[in-house]
């Protein structure tokens, strides 16, 4: 088979952030078998890429062609991070390579993107999909008119209509997304999970810490202290359950809130900016892990937590639903719910077996190797 001319577009490729990853391996997953370049906003950083998410990329594996520099001082110039203008803007270069280099294949690795001409596009979040989730707004949405200003202008970057993006090929990471994408674009899509790309120690169930862990940033869109207040409950049970909070450091002020929720509870902890391999063993030394957010996307954490041979309790909403295969007995609603079924499992050793069994055949549901091969396959066959 010929080798494909594949254009890969991708804001940014760093060594953080589940949609990196998720951009890191498709460039992976193209190197060997197509002839690749990348549409981006900024140089990547391959050593700080590969030493985050275990790839191996190297210079010569693909072509970086970067925005025009009148770009970047448009970003720079926003008192705000617009990652609309950014995707908008990762439009406008995708076309303009398109009507010079002749590609084969056109591969949005961030949301929707219209190319001009058909494509594929990889969701996390449709961007047009309107109201946003709460967590994902700010001050400015508050400023009468604003937004429909800054989108309209963002469009006319870009170039794109509501035709040309319903007219890509859609792949989603999750069935909930796919959802989205159907009521706000009347398509439907291929779900590819998302790689989980770490790979976890085997640690014998009776060598594990009796805890929970959870992991993901510190945002309060993550609703930790709705977490801890679960393990307090299960705790006030009869319970010794505790928590260990491994994430990154997002924003400072709901941080503080937390470090004033641990101050008075010892069976609390958190760990902070862990490298890969110290997040490989935190999660691994635990038996229990929860995910408190609701309406996650998909949930690179929890999944991190599955894959870890964890048994897993989250929200019964969002992309965690598919990732626990929507056992409802790993799935609560509010903090009684979860504490419920939380005391209900540590009570009883066979329904924890049964558990763990069960979620055992799910974790090779998210490995890096079942996401190449599914972006391979779906770029092979597209036409």
């Amino acid at each position: 088979m010929a080798k494909k001319r594949v254009l890969v577009a991708h804001p940014r490729v760093t060594a953080s952030g589940g949609g990196n990853a998720v951009a890191a391996w498709t460039l992976q997953a193209f190197r060997e078998q197509h002839d690749v370049s990348l549409a981006t906003l900024e140089p990547v950083d391959l050593q700080a890429v590969n030493r985050s998410w275990g790839t191996s990329l190297q210079a010569g594996d693909f072509r970086v062609h970067l925005v025009p520099p009148r770009y970047r001082h448009l970003l720079r110039a926003l008192p705000t991070p617009g990652a609309l203008l950014e995707i908008c803007l990762l439009m406008r270069l995708a076309r303009s390579l398109t009507s010079r280099q002749s590609y084969d294949v056109l591969f949005c690795t961030h949301n929707e993107a219209d190319f001009g001409r058909r494509g594929i596009n990889y969701v996390h979040y449709p961007w047009v999909y309107l109201p946003r989730p709460p967590h994902e707004m700010r001050w400015y949405h508050r400023i009468p008119g604003a937004v429909v200003a800054y989108r309209r202008l963002c469009r006319r970057i870009s170039r794109g209509t509501d035709e040309g993006l319903r007219r890509n090929l859609s792949v989603t990471n999750s069935s909930f997304i796919a959802d989205r994408v159907r009521a706000v674009h009347g398509i439907d899509s291929v779900v590819v999970f998302p790689p989980v790309t770490s790979e976890f120690p085997d640690i014998a169930w009776e060598r594990r810490e009796p805890a929970m862990i959870a992991v993901g940033r510190m945002n309060g869109s993550k609703r930790w202290e709705t977490a801890v207040a679960i393990v307090e409950e299960v705790r006030r049970r009869g319970h010794a359950l505790g928590l260990t909070l491994v994430g990154h450091r997002d924003d400072p002020e709901y941080q503080r809130r937390l470090e004033d929720l641990a101050a008075p509870r010892p069976w609390f902890r958190m760990r902070l900016d862990l490298t890969r391999d110290e997040l490989r063993m935190a999660v691994a030394s635990h038996r229990y892990g929860i995910h408190s957010m609701e309406d996650e996307h998909f949930g690179m954490g929890p999944a991190e937590i599955l894959r870890a041979g964890c048994l897993l309790f989250a929200h019964n909403s969002g992309g965690p639903v598919e990732i626990v295969g929507g056992e409802s007995r790993l799935l609560f609603d509010d903090v009684n719910d979860a504490a419920d079924k939380i005391t209900r499992v540590l009570s009883s050793a066979v329904l924890e077996s049964e558990l763990r069994a069960r979620m055992a055949v799910r974790r090779d549901l998210f490995t890096v190797e079942r996401f190449c091969d599914a972006v391979r396959e779906i770029v092979d066959r597209f036409e």
